[in-house]
């Protein structure tokens, strides 16, 4: 039996759930299955089959950092009064290096990546770079997509440019989303960055560090049969070889059913590739790609059932 799921739940989507994350264990006979393809991934590019079969885990956290009981006249209090912005900006400096590694101490940012290559012109292309702008970080595209932590500044909460006042800033916060590999802990990574944003805060101003959602990273196994029949179909349809690639969402349900079903194979694919731009306004997904991922489908369930008889019968 093949299982298959499509717009599997996720901590970065408010509007889902976690429903499927829950039923799964719960009703683990009816929906068992030797077969599971999650089909919330996406090629590399248009007409560019791939599995993937990394994802990087998630922490989003809100630091928040007091120092005044109230706003005070940068010109009368200004040099001598501690401002939390100030505060807030040298403690997230300390989260990246001057190439632009991501720097906590206590996680591993040296990991690299064995599979497909991300190609760096593809991924400025794809990133819409601008022009003069460098790619960060001291590794490969893919060591830094899909190997390494990665922490993203998500917002900060301060006075707007438009409209400020000349005083000092008397607290402030951000929204940071921190990515990990898999074989990193999300708990042992969140604690990782909440010690390391506490030790950095200067002039002794009160921090707070509330945490919002957690995802595990996922690793794929690539050695069965299942493997190997969707890479036929892709090639069958596509008519080039499927890639193997990883990606940078969570999609926390796969390790629900990992660990629901440790035998079972799991693909994830789709049609999402770059040029899709997921969650941005103006999403789109070429037709192009939901035909032949849909051909690619139905080839693997044509063959899939003859990999999977035993011997003899």
């Amino acid at each position: 039996m093949a299982l298959g799921v499509s717009g599997a739940p996720s901590p970065e989507r408010p509007d889902h759930t976690g429903g499927l994350e829950a039923f799964v264990p719960d009703h683990a006979d009816l929906l068992r299955a030797d077969m599971i393809l999650v089909c919330d991934t996406g090629n590399a590019a248009v007409g560019i089959p791939a599995a993937t079969v990394s994802l990087r885990g998630m922490v989003n956290v809100v630091v928040t950092v007091e120092a005044l009981a109230g706003e005070l006249h940068s010109g009368m209090f200004g040099g001598a009064a501690p401002d939390a912005l100030a505060a807030l900006v040298a403690m997230l400096a300390t989260l990246r290096d001057s190439e632009g590694n991501t720097t906590i101490s206590g996680l591993d940012n040296s990991q690299t990546w064995s599979g497909e290559k991300h190609p760096p012109d593809q991924f400025r292309h794809d990133a819409g770079v601008v022009d003069g702008a460098s790619l960060v970080g001291d590794g490969s595209v893919s060591d830094m997509l899909w190997a390494r932590p990665a922490v993203t500044i998500l917002g900060i909460d301060c006075a707007p440019v438009v409209g400020s006042a000349s005083s000092i800033t008397p607290s402030a916060a951000a929204r940071l989303n921190l990515r990990i590999p898999p074989g990193m802990a999300p708990e042992k990574a969140r604690d990782a960055l909440v010690e390391q944003l506490r030790a950095a805060a200067p002039w002794g101003v009160k921090v707070a560090v509330d945490t919002e959602a957690m995802g595990a990273p996922f690793r794929a196994a690539t050695e069965g049969p299942g493997y190997q029949a969707i890479n036929d179909a892709m090639r069958e349809a596509f008519g080039r070889p499927m890639a193997s690639l990883g990606q940078g969402g969570s999609i926390p349900l796969c390790n629900v059913f990992a660990d629901t079903y440790p035998d079972a194979e799991m693909i994830l694919m789709g049609v999402e590739e770059p040029q899709c731009l997921i969650h941005a306004p103006n999403e789109s997904v070429d037709p192009n790609e939901i035909e032949k991922m849909a051909l690619a489908e139905a080839l693997f369930l044509r063959d899939y059932g003859s990999r999977r008889v035993p011997a003899g019968r």
